[in-house]
């Protein structure tokens, strides 16, 4: 009892964060709990039928923390070869990367901490392993480096569930045992993993020089809807809000050129296309068909 109690101590250890939720069938946040609680939750995931979720995020010192990072891959086949492709460009910056199965045909790639990081250093460090290697980045966790009152972020299923279908949700070639003592033993030093900010100052995209000329209306004066979605914020469908901003502005005759500027700035307030490389392109394409849209409709 003794090895067993001290195995979930371990493995909660291992994935700390602000709170969990149940996932076996549906998410469902517990945004309140004890660390009596909590234990009792890896338990149940790992000896029972009530898989757990962790969200990473927590407070300190009004800064919000972290214990790991993990990118979460679903691109399909592909998939295997992006996570190989991270672990060993993170083996290469001295940092220990954990490739699990996830219940599809993707791959987790988990990043244990020996001591607490900010979520901003966590998110950007990885981020900047990704691009390095060319691995997709609309999956890397912690997804926020803030949170807002009531927010609790997005959660990632934690591996070795007791109802997983095996070989999935387990690190190849280790039980639950080897692998809980071999992540203990090789945590990484924030030291360490402040390394991977290097990665990401050397792939972050060179700023954009915004044109002197936008045309006709660039100060910001436009009405209706689009006046509506700038003062009343609705992050619930990101994509719809900035199309119909988009619209609502060019109906408003504001030129092409004056729309992207305004709906980058909105973009930056919402987060959808902010992390994408492809970012500028997003952005010119959704107002392009709002624009189109917007012509054929007059």
């Amino acid at each position: 009892m003794g090895k067993t109690k001290e195995l979930l101590t371990d493995f909660a250890l291992l994935h700390e964060g602000g709170t969990i939720a149940y996932v076996a069938n549906r998410i469902k946040p517990v945004k309140q709990i004890s660390e009596e609680q909590y234990l009792e939750a890896i338990g149940e995931h790992l000896q029972g039928k009530e898989a757990i979720g962790v969200y990473p995020l927590w407070e300190r010192n009004n800064v919000w923390m972290v214990n790991w990072a993990a990118v979460d891959l679903d691109e399909g086949d592909i998939s295997d070869i992006h996570a190989d492709n991270l672990v060993a460009l993170l083996k290469q910056m001295g940092i220990k990367g954990w490739k699990e199965p996830s219940r599809s045909k993707g791959y987790h790639v988990w990043v244990y901490l020996k001591e607490p990081v900010s979520a901003s250093l966590a998110r950007k460090g990885m981020i900047g392993a990704c691009r390095t290697v060319d691995v997709p980045i609309r999956e890397v966790y912690p997804k926020q480096i803030h949170l807002d009152a009531g927010q609790i972020g997005n959660c990632l299923r934690l591996p070795y569930p007791a109802i997983r279908k095996s070989p999935r949700q387990e690190v190849a070639g280790y039980d639950l045992q080897k692998f809980v003592k071999e992540a203990l033993a090789t945590r990484v030093p924030a030291g360490v993993y402040r390394k991977l900010m290097s990665l990401y100052n050397a792939t972050e995209p060179a700023p954009i020089v915004q044109p002197k000329d936008y045309g006709t209306k660039i100060n910001g004066d436009f009405v209706g809807v689009a006046k509506d979605i700038w003062h009343n914020l609705r992050d619930d469908d990101r994509s719809s809000t900035l199309y119909a901003f988009a619209g609502s502005l060019i109906w408003q005759e504001f030129s092409i050129e004056a729309t992207v500027d305004w709906v980058r700035r909105l973009d930056e307030r919402l987060g959808k296309f902010t992390d994408r490389g492809d970012r500028e392109e997003q952005i010119r394409n959704l107002v392009q068909r709002a624009a189109e849209r917007t012509r054929v409709r007059d």
